[in-house]
């Protein structure tokens, strides 16, 4: 027997199925991965003196509705020797914050903030110096001089670590005064993003950190969590390379490791974006790790660039080969899976392409534009340990239908998806889902799997198009019952079930 206390309380979430925490039983369907679509040209390239030759998206993307534009937080890095140009700038790695905004997501415009200095000139885009990979949250509920909260790797401080500010409105941030957070040991590295989830309140911080797997120091992926913002216990490593990652390796101290992690939360659960570097090259052998071994007593990533025989810098790093962004997920934010098809979500371009090389961390989270899915992602159109010149830096856009990344499709013999027992939060039941060359038709049961009188197939009105917001319909246009325990039970045939929604009748 199902009780209420035993089943799923969805509310109107939207539910995935990317794995099977909401299936009781599936039969006659495969699950697929849809990779994005890509614009063939960046949204966004290095063209200003204070970026000089790269820009990513370690960083932000929101659509302002107020403001009717949106608004991207973004950065570079100068490198070494670039402090005379911008007093502000300490750190030698040169990394900087900078600001955009976009009438359509595509065409961006670089807003002259008059902040910091650089060249002898406030005329720039310039928010913040010596930090990287800044993740914004907006929090309605907070005071208005804390709305905007950011968290970023910092190099300013004494000890490299996390760093929190609080704004107003994105633009003028007040530094948390217990930075730096979760100081750098050795081990952590620069990339971070955070989420929040919804229901709890909890901020995830996912960064990199080196570790060793099977003989080899590699980046890892690694969780932090705060509940206020400025306190914050790490975690351990939540994504490590497999033997199957490493499979392809043929020659000594190939490996693959994990470059980073954009983290969120996306309906139910939590998804994200994981850059895959397989090193098909290390020039330090397992040098530029640890503090103990960089060539110059610096640690970890920071380590300096190659130095030619004149003994020049090289604005290359030792580390080569190609990285592509693969999906995996959580219900938690700690524990950690891979999809099972481990294809690309967002596939590196053609040869000769922006993004031929590389796909880089990307933005923190990907947001909904209308009827899609977008997502900004760093382009490299070489390979990792690429020399700048050629090698170019710029920031992509990547796209799905709504909840397009994964569907449970069935063929010309049809498919059955059963839920597990559910609590719901509405009458209408919405679904995204391609029937265009098909139908699906939506059983409902009881908690104990018994079809609920004027529920069953026969009385559904079959779905018959591809569409992402299409309302399912019984025999006299019946609401599902609120308070009691149900599930749902998916027929399909030549269809792709992407997910489901449950909303109350009026409610968008």
């Amino acid at each position: 027997m199902t009780t209420s206390e035993s089943a799923l309380a969805i509310g109107s979430k939207t539910q995935l199925f990317v794995d099977d925490g909401i299936v009781s039983t599936k039969c006659g369907v495969v699950r697929t991965l849809h990779p994005a679509r890509k614009r063939e040209q960046p949204v966004l390239r290095a063209d200003r003196p204070w970026e000089g030759r790269r820009v990513y998206i370690y960083g932000s993307v929101y659509y302002d509705s107020g403001a009717g534009y949106f608004r991207m937080w973004y950065n570079t890095r100068l490198g070494r020797g670039q402090q005379h140009r911008a007093p502000g700038l300490r750190s030698r790695t040169g990394d900087i914050i900078l600001y955009a905004t976009s009438e359509d997501g595509v065409h961006w415009d670089k807003p002259d903030l008059g902040r910091h200095e650089f060249d002898g000139t406030v005329a720039n885009n310039i928010l913040l110096f010596d930090k990287h990979s800044p993740t914004i949250i907006i929090d309605a509920d907070a005071r208005a001089e804390q709305r905007y909260r950011l968290a970023c790797w910092s190099w300013e401080e004494e000890k490299d670590g996390y760093w929190v500010g609080f704004s107003a409105d994105g633009l003028d941030w007040r530094g948390y005064d217990g930075n730096p957070i979760l100081l750098d040991d050795d081990e952590i590295l620069e990339a971070v993003t955070v989420a929040r989830h919804p229901n709890t309140g909890e901020y995830f911080g996912f960064h990199r950190r080196w570790g060793e797997v099977r003989g080899h120091i590699r980046r890892l992926v690694a969780v932090a969590t705060s509940r206020d913002f400025t306190t914050w216990a790490s975690h351990d490593v939540c994504l490590s390379p497999d033997e199957l990652d490493d499979a392809w390796c043929q020659e000594p101290g190939q490996r693959t490791e994990f470059y980073g992690m954009s983290g969120f939360v996306y309906g139910d659960q939590f998804l994200g974006f994981l850059p895959v570097f397989d090193v098909i090259r290390d020039a330090r052998g397992e040098m530029g790790m640890p503090a103990s071994v960089a060539a110059d007593g610096s640690s970890g990533l920071q380590a300096p660039a190659a130095i030619s025989e004149s003994g020049a810098e090289i604005d290359q790093a030792p580390w080569d080969g190609p990285i592509a962004a693969q999906l995996v997920y959580s219900r938690d934010g700690h524990n950690w899976q891979r999809f099972e098809d481990r294809s690309p979500i967002i596939p590196r371009g053609e040869p000769g392409s922006f993004d031929a090389g590389c796909i880089l961390c990307s933005a923190d989270r990907p947001i909904v534009v209308g009827d899609e899915v977008w997502h900004y992602y760093t382009a490299v159109n070489t390979m990792h340990g690429g020399p700048m010149p050629p090698k170019r830096i710029s920031i992509g856009l990547a796209k799905w239908r709504l909840d397009g990344f994964v569907s449970l499709d069935a063929g010309h013999f049809g498919g059955v998806v059963e839920t597990v027992p559910l609590q719901l939060g509405g009458e209408r039941l919405e679904v995204n889902v391609d029937a265009g060359t098909g139908s699906l038709a939506v059983e409902v049961l009881s908690g104990a799997g018994e079809p609920l009188p004027g529920f069953a197939r026969e009385d559904c009105q079959p779905i018959l198009s591809d569409g992402v917001r299409q309302i399912v319909r019984w025999s006299g246009d019946a609401r599902l019952p609120i308070g009691q325990t149900l599930r749902l039970r998916f027929h399909l045939q030549n269809a792709g079930l992407y997910s489901f929604r449950n909303h109350r009748a009026g409610t968008p």
